[in-house]
């Protein structure tokens, strides 16, 4: 938006000279001069008067003038807003896990201190209703575990792998007998098969890791399985004794009361950052992004 000969007429109005607004506009006093000429002209009527050693504004003048003025005030304000994108955003984030409602309580407020104006709607949200808000493009983020890397796509940022440990009741007569950090995979199911299994719901990361745990060491899963939703209820339940359970680091709670068991080989989940497609990364966004991108490094 070229407004440069807008500011021309405005010098001349203010300073009702010709030789002060060149001076003013670093602009020869002929250049002007026949600038102002051609726009009356154009215009089809006088915009100033000339007085002695003054111009003065006729009637069209001071519309002309007026309106000049309402237009670079417009072009100002756009461009203001237009930077302020650099700095203002509404960031719309959702998470299924615990490790994801930690990541926003470290981050967030970290974040706002260098992008005051942005604002975020945070959420948590069940994976099978997760997936389908971003496949729809409603939200901008969201923070999921996955159990295989064969899930990473350009939508994806693989933040950390996860260890998933198995958790017992120390009350429980195989921790009596094996106090140790570590259970093979295939003990686990020769010991436990029996037990009660506090499992995450269907779609879960956790429990496809559990299904294929199952599936690898037995011709049919476990006949006592729990469906709970939540770490920290999963916890609770195995610290008083109501079952066993697989339980990502992130998710570890009531350490007096539970025994976690290292598995060999190890079992891992994924965690990772999604954005939704073809999004186009604004400045706050993009800040976001390498914050979280960094969180656990």
């Amino acid at each position: 938006m070229d407004i440069k000969y807008l500011t021309y007429i405005i010098a001349i109005a203010e300073e009702k000279n010709m030789t002060k607004a060149a001076e003013k506009l670093f602009v020869s006093q002929s250049s002007l001069s026949y600038y102002l000429s051609k726009l009356e002209q154009d215009v089809g009527t006088p915009l100033f008067l000339r007085a002695k050693n003054e111009l003065l504004l006729t009637p069209a003048g001071q519309l002309y003038v007026e309106a000049a003025q309402n237009v670079v005030e417009i072009k100002k304000q756009l461009y203001k807003n237009i930077s302020d994108l650099d700095h203002k955003a509404h960031i719309v984030i959702s998470t299924t896990s615990l490790w994801g409602n930690r990541l926003f309580a470290d981050v967030i407020p970290q974040f706002r201190e260098a992008f005051p104006d942005v604002t975020f709607e945070l959420s948590q949200t069940e994976i099978i209703f997760l997936e389908k808000e971003i496949a729809d493009g409603k939200v901008d983020f969201a923070l999921i575990s996955v159990d295989s890397k064969d899930e990473l796509d350009d939508t994806t940022e693989l933040l950390r792998e996860e260890e998933v440990l198995f958790a017992v009741p120390k009350n429980h007569p195989y921790c009596q007998s094996h106090p140790g950090a570590e259970i093979s995979q295939k003990e686990l199911m020769s010991s436990f098969y029996n037990d009660n299994f506090l499992l995450s719901r269907k779609g879960s990361a956790n429990r496809h890791l559990a299904n294929r745990l199952f599936t690898q060491y037995s011709a049919s899963p476990p006949s006592r399985i729990c469906e709970v939703n939540g770490l920290l209820l999963t916890c609770d339940m195995v610290a008083q004794g109501t079952g066993v359970a697989f339980i990502p680091v992130s998710g570890k709670a009531q350490e007096n009361l539970v025994h976690y068991y290292s598995l060999s080989p190890k079992l891992y989940r994924y965690n990772i950052l999604v954005h939704r497609k073809n999004l186009v990364l604004n400045r706050p966004e993009q800040a976001f992004f390498d914050f979280v991108k960094n969180y656990f490094h």
